[in-house]
């Protein structure tokens, strides 16, 4: 059995736990902060924190009594100014790796917790037991919760009627989301039998707490209403569990930065990874854009959005896979701005038919430091220039930070 150490932590590493210098080289301690003098016990690569002996001035009292069991959150412990200042530094040392060692990181724009309006909850049977929450830390073990302090509290009143309601159906999965509109609940879990008892309980649930439309495995079976959100003042209403920024305050505040880095003269925006229009029907109040998306169902919803929305230039929503089908060079204007918000893996096959493009302006949305400066890299060989990296923290008390910024050559 291995020997506990103590040891100084020396940094935070890039998910979020203190690094420290083990007897064989780093280990990760999850829930250590930088400047404390613990006691670990190590394993493998990572250790154990035993005992904080001497914490650091930035260490505070979680919010959550499940906080260090439940994998949502890693940051809670950490002052919202310390959190603030390790986001930014990850993009700085993600940009530093690729070569970038003197772009403008601007600080941190910061939004406050308990915004997020969409939440996925699994469910665990225990013989006649549901367990209803979140699964701990790289674990399979599900920590059972009967409130998040990280969710909208209107999300937080349905963990219990759901989990009565999973006693009456065997659901694996439950996506809930809270919207303007109404609100929308996907159930998902190979055991599900969509008998008339089961309906018929779908249908109190969603009467009783006002559910505007309910889907069981990919198939909407009760729809009381359109679960509508609005981007930039026109309705769309998104498909069931369908991409959308995690809070309304984030989704704002990225819209607001890609608008603000527009600059002039541009004839046409291209929208890449559109969704169902996060950025193009904002766009579209300015100019015709081309929105290239891979799932069916967001084009739909975003095409249906243009439809009926007022004062929009024209919107060419198209179903294309960028990741097997690239837009080619050839397809860009030099009119052109082009918007691209790939997810976490980022997009390098499109950003290098960008790079060969005639575009002379990127905006570039990320959820990834690490794939942003792959593809910035990519960029910068064919002569682009990186400009000043917003951080946009919308997802409080995780490690997780978003950014935008643009290119231009």
């Amino acid at each position: 059995m291995p020997e506990m150490i103590e040891a100084r932590v020396i940094r935070l590493g890039a998910q979020g736990d203190g690094v420290i210098e083990g007897p064989k080289g780093p280990l990760h301690v999850p829930f250590a902060l930088p400047g404390e003098l613990v006691r670990v016990t190590p394993e493998g690569k990572s250790a154990v924190l035993d005992a904080v002996i001497e914490p650091s001035p930035g260490r505070v009292q979680p919010v959550c009594a499940v906080f260090g069991r439940c994998g949502g959150c890693q940051l809670q412990h950490l002052a919202p100014e310390a959190i603030a200042a390790f986001k930014r530094e990850a993009i700085r040392t993600a940009l530093a790796h690729r070569g970038f060692d003197d772009v403008e990181i601007l600080p941190t724009k910061s939004l406050p917790p308990g915004e997020r309006r969409r939440v996925k909850f699994a469910v665990l049977r225990v013989g006649k037991r549901i367990f209803f929450g979140f699964h701990e830390r790289r674990a399979h073990r599900l920590v059972d919760i009967e409130t998040c302090p990280a969710i909208l509290p209107g999300l937080s009143r349905l963990i219990a009627p759901l989990r009565a309601l999973a006693h009456r159906l065997a659901f694996e999965a439950a996506t809930v989301t809270l919207l303007p509109g109404g609100t929308d609940l996907a159930l998902d879990g190979a055991k599900i039998r969509l008998d008339l008892a089961a309906r018929e309980a779908l249908a109190e649930f969603s009467n009783t707490h006002d559910v505007a439309r309910i889907t069981v495995a990919g198939e909407t079976v009760l729809e009381r209403g359109a679960p509508n959100l609005s981007f930039g003042g026109t309705l769309v209403a998104p498909p069931p569990a369908g991409f959308l920024q995690p809070s309304a305050a984030g989704e704002a505040a990225l819209v607001e930065a890609v608008l603000a880095r527009l600059g002039e003269g541009h004839r046409r925006a291209i929208d890449l990874f559109a969704g169902c229009g996060t950025f193009s029907l904002p766009l579209a109040k300015l100019m015709p854009v081309i929105a290239y998306e891979g799932d069916a169902a967001a084009v739909a919803a975003l095409g249906r959005g243009w439809r009926q929305g007022r004062g929009l230039k024209h919107v060419e929503a198209t179903r294309r896979d960028l990741y097997r089908r690239p837009v080619e060079a050839v397809e860009f204007d030099a009119g052109d701005v082009v918007v691209i918000d790939p997810p976490r893996e980022g997009a390098e096959a499109q950003v290098r038919t960008l790079a060969d493009s005639p575009v002379r302006r990127i905006i570039a949305v990320s959820c990834s430091p690490a794939s942003f400066a792959r593809d910035a890299r990519i960029l910068a060989e064919a002569g682009f220039r990186l400009g000043p990296v917003l951080p946009v923290d919308q997802f409080a008390w995780s490690s997780h930070v978003e950014l935008v910024s643009h290119f231009e050559r």
